[in-house]
């Protein structure tokens, strides 16, 4: 089983059609993508993405933002049974960095939210969770520290 995110994500963008950031208005509506996992035999990934608009007023340290959140779960399944199981972290960050492929690798800013449901910031077994912050030019931006309410870590870039 291949386990380098690189190559995942590429053999990811190139079996599924995902969709884009980039290329004018950010459609809201949720698309989701149900696939055999490359990395772990006997494994179903339903892969969520999601965005949303978000505008917040300047903190006490921190200016206003607005833009852009892209969000994707990773959900992983036994096969036969259905029952969710853990994979290892490189199959569900290559799907992150599948979507996220439009970007330059260096300017993304892919922050790993880790086991936590994003929409009830309740752990979960089985999934992993990612987000990309995107200002209103649909450039990469840090996290606005105003919108953290679970703990997110910057995954950097694979170079």
């Amino acid at each position: 089983m291949q386990t380098d995110r690189g190559l995942l994500a590429a053999r990811i963008r190139e079996a599924h059609r995902l969709p884009s950031f980039t290329t004018g208005a950010i459609d809201d509506s949720p698309s989701t993508v149900v696939a055999e996992a490359l990395a772990t035999e006997n494994v179903t990934l339903t892969v969520t993405i999601t965005s949303r608009q978000f505008a917040v007023g300047p903190g006490r340290w921190d200016p206003a933002a607005a833009g852009t959140v892209v969000t994707v779960t990773v959900a992983s399944a036994d096969s036969a049974s259905g029952a969710r199981r853990h994979v290892e972290s490189h199959e569900p960050e290559a799907w992150a960095r599948a979507v996220f492929a439009e970007f330059d690798d260096g300017a993304q800013r892919i922050y790993l939210l880790g086991g936590i449901d994003p929409d009830t910031g309740r752990p979960e077994h089985g999934l992993v969770a990612y987000r990309l912050y995107l200002n209103e030019r649909a450039t990469p931006i840090r996290v606005p520290p105003q919108l953290v309410g679970t703990p997110h870590y910057w995954i950097g870039s694979l170079h």
